[in-house]
């Protein structure tokens, strides 16, 4: 390798380096995925991890559906955090909203648990198994019903 490239290499990649490093600005949850109805600890934090009080916070149920939902979950305290209890259990977008602490959006998608055993999905699986099974069962039943010898011309 020439000294000029060594020289180029040695400028270059620690900016390289340091342009790659992601910001962890960003939203952290406690717990980490969240179940239906538990009060949630939601952490906003600037690119250096400091908290950020004073943040505008929304939470986006079912994004990028044509049901989707937002909620306004309130403005992080003096620690940079707020409590929040999800209303439904799926996909949930937390998203702080720019304002005068931070210009940038951070984003953190979300896993929110149902509390036990849903009901009415439990009820859907069995009819489906029921009605699936059931057709099954009738048409081994039906195979049973033919003529034993059929006309070479059928």
């Amino acid at each position: 390798m020439s000294p000029r490239g060594s020289a180029f290499a040695r400028a270059v990649l620690p900016a390289g380096l340091l342009l790659a490093l992601p910001a962890w600005a960003g939203i952290d949850t406690t717990p980490a995925v969240p179940t239906d109805g538990q009060t949630t600890t939601v952490t906003v934090s600037d690119a250096e991890g400091n908290p950020v009080a004073g943040m505008k916070v929304v939470a986006i149920y079912r994004p990028g559906s044509e049901v989707s939902q937002t909620e306004d979950l309130g403005t992080t305290g003096e620690e940079g955090t707020m409590t929040w209890t999800p209303t439904g259990a799926g996909v949930v977008t937390l998203k702080t909203v720019p304002g005068d602490t931070m210009t940038a959006a951070s984003t953190r998608n979300l896993s929110v648990r149902f509390d036990g055993i849903p009901v009415p999905g439990l009820v859907i699986l069995l009819a489906a198994g029921a009605i699936l099974y059931g057709g099954v069962i009738r048409g081994f039943r039906s195979l049973r019903t033919l003529p034993p010898k059929l006309p070479p011309d059928t």
